[in-house]
Formats: C-alpha cells, sequence, structure tokens
C-alpha cells in the first residue's frame, strides 16, 4: 500500500477517515463543529476505543469515524488501532484509497510526531498479507491501493514528511520480517536463510559472514553442531556488522535463536505442538529485520547480530538424550531433552558474542512454552542483568503495542540445573519456572557484571488469530520496540 501526503485544500478524495477521542465534539484536525454536519448511516458512535461508524459529511461524501478512547488513557498505539479500524471498514466499502484526516500541530498530547509514524504503521501493518502462495477468491475484498494523510497546510505536510519516511522504513523491516517467519521451512534450511542474509550487505556499511560446519567445528560450536545434526541441511552461523560512518560509541550486540523448523528432535514434539514450528526462527529474523532497517539509517553504534541456524530433526545422526556438549566458552552441558534446543544454540552465540565486549547484549528467542503460559500470546517475557535496559523495553514497547513483562532470575532455581555427569543440563524441574530456568541457562553464558537482556518472544512471534493491525501468521514483534531501542539509545 502506497503512503501519500497532502493538505486539505488539495484532497478531494470520496472517502476521508478521522479519529476522534470519546466524549469529544469533534474528531481530531476537524474544526469545532464540523462533526455535527457528519450525518451516521444506521449507526451510533461516541468515540469508544475500536469502535467505528460511516457518515455522509456537509459535502455529501462518506467519512469513516474511529474511536480512540478516553483522552485520559491515550497511547501512540491507539492510533495504530484507530487507523486499522478505519481501514477494514473502508474495505468493506470496497474503497482504492483513504484519506485519514491528521491533527493539527500542538493538539494532541505528546506531539504530532508519534501520532503521524503510529497511524502510518497502522496503515502497513494491517494491510500486510502474506499470499505468496495461495490465489484470490472470487469474493475475496481486495486492500486498499492507497493511505493519503490528509493535513491542515502544505506548510504541515513539508513538517511530516521525515516522519513519514521513518515510519515506512520500520513497517518495511517489520513486513520483512513477518515474510520469513511465514515462509514455510522446506524454503528457508539453514543455509538458505543465511543467503537471504547475505542480501542485506551494504558495501561499506553492513557486512554479512556465514560461518558454515566446518568453521563451527574449527571454533568449537559444538551446541549449534549438536542440534542440528539429526538434519541433511546442515547448520551455521550468521554474523552481520554494522559499522558507522561516524566515531562509534561503542558496541551492540543482537542474538536471534533461527530454528528454521522444530520437530523437538528424538524428544519429538506431538503434532499439535509441532504445526506452526516454522516460526522457530523468528529470534533470526528478527535480527535480520534490525540490519533491514539498519541499511537506510545512521546510528552512532557498531551493531553485531549473530543467527545460529539449524533445524531440530529427528534423524539417524540426532543428538540423543544423555549426551553431553561442550560450547564454545568450554562449560558442558548434559542434554536431558533434545526439544530444549535453543538454549544450546544460543549458548554458543552469546559466549561469542561476548568476544566483542558489547556495551549491551540482547537475545530474542521463541524458548519457552512455559512463558506463553505466563504470560499469554500477546506480552514477551523479558529477563536479564541489565535493569536500565529492561525499564526502556518495557517502556518502549508500551509505545509501540508490543508488551513486556519482567521475570526474575532466581538464583536459587540455578540448582535445578544440576548434572552429575556435566557443568548443567539443559533443563530443570518438569512442570517449573520453565521460562526463568531458560534464562538461567543462557545466563551461563554470558559473562559476569556484564549488560544482558534475554527475550522470550515464544507467545507474540505468531498469532492464529488476526489482532487489530496484525492479520494471522507471523506478527514481527519485537522488531519495533527494538528499533526503537536502537535509535533512542
Amino acid at each position: 500500500m502506497k503512503i501519500e501526503l497532502t493538505s486539505r485544500a488539495k484532497w478531494n478524495g470520496r472517502l476521508s477517515a478521522a479519529l476522534m477521542f470519546e466524549g469529544e465534539k469533534s474528531p481530531a484536525g476537524v474544526e469545532p463543529g464540523g462533526f455535527s454536519r457528519v450525518v451516521l448511516l444506521h449507526e451510533r458512535f461516541n468515540g469508544q476505543f475500536r469502535e467505528t461508524a460511516v457518515g455522509i459529511d456537509a459535502g455529501r461524501k462518506r467519512l469513516i469515524l474511529s474511536g480512540l478512547g478516553k483522552k485520559a488513557e491515550f497511547e501512540p498505539d491507539r492510533v495504530r488501532v484507530a487507523v486499522a479500524r478505519a481501514l477494514s471498514r473502508a474495505q468493506e466499502l470496497k474503497a482504492e484509497e483513504l484519506g485519514v484526516i491528521m491533527p493539527r500541530a500542538g493538539e494532541v498530547k505528546g506531539g504530532l510526531e508519534r501520532w503521524l509514524m503510529a497511524a502510518v504503521e497502522g496503515g502497513i501493518l494491517s494491510s500486510y498479507r502474506y499470499d505468496r502462495y495461495r490465489q484470490p477468491k472470487p469474493d475475496e475484498i481486495a486492500g486498499l491501493k492507497r493511505l493519503i494523510l490528509v493535513f491542515s497546510s502544505e506548510a504541515e505536510v513539508k513538517k511530516a514528511e521525515p516522519a513519514i519516511r521513518e515510519a515506512e522504513r520500520r513497517c518495511a523491516a517489520v513486513c520483512y520480517v513477518r515474510d520469513l517467519v511465514n515462509e514455510p521451512s522446506a524454503n528457508k534450511w539453514p543455509m538458505k536463510l543465511a543467503e537471504r542474509a547475505e542480501e542485506l550487505t551494504v558495501e561499506g556499511r553492513i557486512a554479512v559472514k556465514v560461518m558454515d560446519r566446518t568453521e563451527l567445528e574449527r571454533l568449537g560450536m559444538n551446541g549449534i553442531l549438536a542440534v542440528g545434526k539429526g538434519s541433511h541441511n546442515p547448520p551455521c552461523l550468521v554474523q552481520l556488522t554494522y559499522t558507522p560512518r561516524v566515531k562509534s560509541r561503542g558496541t551492540l550486540v543482537f542474538v536471534g535463536k533461527g530454528i528454521t523448523f522444530d520437530s523437538g528432535g528424538l524428544s519429538l514434539k506431538t503434532p499439535q505442538y509441532m504445526e506452526n514450528m516454522k516460526d522457530d526462527m523468528a529470534g533470526a529474523a528478527t535480527v535480520f529485520g534490525l540490519f533491514h532497517y539498519l541499511r537506510e539509517t545512521e546510528l552512532p553504534w557498531t551493531v553485531v547480530g549473530l543467527t545460529p541456524l539449524a533445524e531440530n530433526m529427528p534423524g539417524g545422526g540426532a543428538q540423543k538424550v544423555g549426551d553431553v556438549i561442550r560450547h564454545y566458552n568450554g562449560k558442558t552441558v548434559e542434554v536431558a531433552n533434545t526439544d530444549a534446543e535453543g538454549r544450546l544454540l544460543l549458548a554458543d552465540a552469546l559466549a561469542y558474542g561476548a568476544t566483542f565486549k558489547p556495551e549491551l547484549m540482547i537475545d530474542i528467542a521463541t524458548l519457552t512454552g512455559a512463558c506463553v503460559v505466563a504470560l499469554g500470546n500477546e506480552c514477551a517475557g523479558v529477563l536479564g542483568t541489565d535493569q536500565q535496559t529492561i525499564n526502556r523495553l518495557i517502556a518502549l514497547g508500551k509505545e509501540q503495542g508490543e508488551l513486556f513483562w519482567q521475570l526474575p532470575l532466581i538464583e536459587n532455581y540455578r540448582s535445578h540445573m544440576k548434572s552429575t555427569v556435566a557443568d548443567l543440563k539443559n533443563i530443570g524441574k518438569p512442570m517449573n519456572a520453565g521460562t526463568i530456568i531458560g534464562g538461567l541457562f543462557l545466563s551461563e553464558f554470558v559473562p559476569k557484571n556484564s549488560n544482558w537482556v534475554h527475550i522470550d518472544i515464544a507467545g507474540v512471534a505468531f498469532t492464529t488469530e488476526a489482532r487489530d493491525y496484525c492479520p494471522a501468521g507471523a506478527t514481527g514483534v519485537p522488531a519495533r520496540t527494538l528499533i526503537a531501542l536502537l535509535v533512542n539509545r
């Protein structure tokens, strides 16, 4: 969908939309009294959040009203939802374009820029479709071709341009992540996914290095190798490096779990829990998405992305329960369950990431079903040693509509991973603090006193039901929050 900007004087489209707070007399950007000249078509409307209605304005043109809820409860994400709802109504009316009236500068709390970016994001992300492998049905409603943001003046249009283009870049990164996660596993085996990463190369700006099985053996990354042993598609580790044009203020490392399909290995999953396991590389996709964004922006940080990629399959050469792995940092792990494989990959990648001496290291992983039990499918779990970054993630996530909740790293629970034959086991006690145990396990591969955060996206990376501005399938969470973290650092 194309985003265009215009002024009220130039806008002559047949269908417009305006966002309105509950209890207000006029929508945002509409002159006082303008709402009283709108005649609703057999619908009631008072601006409640997620409420919409269609009316006819004084010029006999259709106007969609979309509710923001109470002004005192306003958050930028409500703009995304309201715009997405308005687009849905426009599609029902079989419109090809929709003009959304923007508020005037100084009219909205928190400034206009966040409102504008949220409006663009709500429009683009709600119109996303992954239809590479399907043919449209004869009665299927087509999506809008154009979303036009309508401003009060030409001066407002010029001021808005940078924020709009920034929002488009962020949305492009999220849609890229969604595409990668939605892609069937048969078409994104480890080395194939590594090829996608190589496409992100920008000379003098983003470098991509792929470490194949031979290189992993040389480096002693036996966790990655062990997880991939059961598949005929060999594992690999992708390293992406963004180098700023200015003097770097330091290094940030992002590590993303990349299981391109997770059968559970010899600890085989049931079909019910295997159905959506093409999403088990969503952490790696998120890291790729960050670098998709970094191609067209300027940041004063060196950014390193590490994505260990493997298929977890129950082949004849698969790792077995009871095997002992010696990881990159020398620690040994007894494999008590081959379906707790993500942490084995990440262990090597985190230990390797620490060699860059980063100011901050964040890993993103669809790690534990326990996180879904604890927090559901709309909230990610976050654990780690850097409380300042955790607080920032939670705050930024709320602005982005990506929710995070902190879980504790309870030291006493380390005893749950005791092994009699190795330094530790890869699982704890059954049905006992699974997400915390996963975090504690990973912390064993991060240097003490370092700034590290672990984000468990098992519940939020994929949805089977459409939500607001996210169609069913891959969500792209938490790419927007991590981009915001980078930009605002």
